[in-house]
């Protein structure tokens, strides 16, 4: 009976032992598959780096917004709506106006010295003087700064979901060249369609990242077979639609720089195309050669891109901001009015 009692008690851990085993495994499984979710390797045991950019971005961000929430009143406050002033994508502020209207007189609400002040005055208090009416730096500083939460979470998404696997594949220094060089494109195309509005986010940035990203993942589907191209095609679903989905809430507002983001996808996809070549399913013998034509004439592209748009913008005179020519009235530095990128 001794015995029997004790076979019965070995069986019971026995059988505790392999459920508890195979739970671990199911939960092992599951990790090891959302971390390969994430992982953009085309070769076993790939290097993988840390995304150190992509992480930094994100922690300012929320701390940018997250401070014109928490500072109503005080100095925090002036500053966080200065910083916008002083970084949002304006055109004003970065090109000058005809000198008909810059000489201007319009109401002085601001300036002690008078009743009358110019149109130049209040544009330049607005934008501060500092490099005025040249200030090129907004074309990157844009890119930290967003209007409310909701355009925030859009952009994040995208930007760790997407991000996080492009930098851990190719590096902080690769990524950096992608998200800048995809930003100044967005924000160049931006400003030559913005007009008299202001503009904040890193979109522009992130649908170069974007497209960069497919033109990764369908590359290596062109190499992969059976399971490993479903897998593929399951990450790009995965790793796209939540940024498809909260991007559907600001295009519902109508308050999109859609050319920005066009601007900022091309380069990406540029980028793409240098990176990995043309991803079609060629069968050519010469399939090589094509791709190293592809790879070279993408830069060339690139180049070309970024001449057109730069010589059009210095051909652009800044618009007219009817509410201080006609009122005097200039920004102080609410956020809510900003038009998202």
């Amino acid at each position: 009976m001794k015995k029997d009692r004790r076979t019965f008690e070995m069986d019971v851990e026995e059988t505790s032992s392999v459920k508890v085993a195979h739970t671990a495994s199911k939960k092992c499984s599951l990790f090891t598959w959302f971390r390969r979710l994430f992982t953009l390797d085309n070769l076993p045991n790939q290097k993988q780096h840390f995304p150190v950019f992509i992480i930094t971005m994100s922690i300012l961000h929320i701390v940018i917004l997250l401070l014109t929430y928490v500072t109503r009143t005080g100095d925090v406050r002036r500053f966080i709506l200065a910083l916008y002033r002083f970084g949002r994508l304006y055109v004003p502020c970065m090109r000058p106006t005809v000198d008909h209207i810059r000489v201007h007189s319009v109401p002085c609400k601001t300036f002690i010295k008078g009743d009358m002040c110019s149109y130049d005055d209040l544009i330049k208090q607005e934008c501060f003087s500092f490099a005025y009416p040249h200030q090129i730096w907004r074309m990157i500083t844009v890119s930290f700064l967003h209007s409310n939460w909701l355009h925030l979470v859009s952009n994040l998404s995208a930007q760790l979901i997407q991000g996080i696997p492009i930098e851990r594949k190719h590096g902080t220094p690769y990524t950096l060249v992608i998200y800048w060089l995809s930003g100044m494109g967005a924000s160049l195309v931006g400003l030559i369609r913005l007009g008299s509005e202001g503009a904040v986010g890193a979109s522009g940035c992130l649908h170069g990242l974007m497209l960069f990203f497919i033109m990764d993942r369908l590359s290596a589907l062109k190499a992969k077979h059976g399971y490993d191209r479903v897998f593929i095609i399951l990450q790009l679903v995965f790793l796209l639609l939540p940024y498809v989905v909260t991007s559907a809430a600001l295009i519902i507002q109508h308050r999109v720089v859609h050319d920005a983001h066009v601007g900022g996808a091309f380069v990406g996809f540029l980028l793409g195309i240098h990176a990995f070549g043309l991803p079609l399913f060629c069968i050519c013998k010469n399939d090589d050669i094509y791709q190293k034509i592809f790879r070279r004439l993408a830069i060339v592209l690139l180049i070309l891109y970024f001449l057109m748009i730069v010589v059009v913008f210095l051909q652009i005179d800044a618009p007219i901001v009817d509410r201080i020519l006609y009122s005097g009235i200039i920004s102080n530095g609410t956020i809510d009015y900003q038009y998202f990128e």
